[in-house]
């Protein structure tokens, strides 16, 4: 399964432990609204922090840049079929929800910035051997 780009966000800041926490928090309090098992670990590249999170067979990467968020993720064809555009909608509202908690974003930077993407980008090809 390839990785596919969903979303960037610009970000005022980096990621710090505190934000750390607060994700991982977000996570573990979330966790039960999905209905299926959740796991999640950090990883360390390059130049970025990245989590990866594991619900079923569905597999979510958040990349942690200095300037800016990257949300990537891979399902099989059967779980796509289940991802209505509500769905999609709900993700896309607490994902952005937790950026603002954690004071990556403001409310007023999201809507001025808000561009989904569905561009594979070599960071996420790179990650694909590791899968």
């Amino acid at each position: 399964m390839q990785l596919e780009q969903f979303y960037v966000y610009d970000i005022v800041g980096p990621l710090t432990p505190e934000r750390k926490t607060f994700i991982e928090n977000q996570i573990d309090d979330n966790a039960a609204t999905f209905g299926q098992n959740v796991t999640w670990s950090w990883h360390k590249g390059e130049e970025e922090d990245f989590l990866r999170i594991f619900i079923e067979s569905v597999i979510i990467e958040i990349v942690f840049l200095i300037e800016r968020v990257e949300l990537y993720g891979t399902a099989p064809s059967w779980a796509r079929l289940l991802f209505t555009k509500e769905r999609k909608e709900e993700l896309r509202k607490r994902i952005e929800e937790v950026l603002i908690g954690a004071g990556f974003v403001t409310p007023e930077t999201l809507e001025a910035q808000r561009r989904p993407k569905r561009k594979l980008f070599a960071r996420a090809r790179e990650r694909n051997a590791a899968l």
